[in-house]
C-alpha cells in the first residue's frame, strides 16, 4: 500500500481518474441522449412518411372502385 492510502486518502492519480471517469460518463450520457432524439425524430418522420403515402394510395383504389362501377 502507497502511503496516502494507508493514511485513508486518495491519490491524486486516483483523482484524477475519478474526475476523468465523471467526465467519460457524462459524454457518454449525452451521446446516447442525442442519439435516442435522432432515433425518434426519424421515426416520427419515416411514420409520417408512409401516413402520407398511405393517404394518397387510398383516395386512387377508391376513384378506380367507383370509376368502373359506373
Amino acid at each position: 500500500m502507497t502511503k496516502p492510502q494507508q493514511a485513508g486518502g486518495a491519490s491524486v492519480r486516483e483523482l484524477k481518474a475519478a474526475a476523468l471517469d465523471a467526465l467519460v460518463k457524462q459524454e457518454l450520457a449525452r451521446k446516447r441522449a442525442s442519439d435516442a432524439a435522432k432515433t425518434a425524430r426519424l421515426k416520427a418522420l419515416r411514420l409520417a412518411r408512409d401516413a402520407a403515402e398511405k393517404a394518397e394510395a387510398t383516395p386512387k383504389r377508391a376513384a378506380r372502385k367507383s370509376d368502373t362501377s359506373r
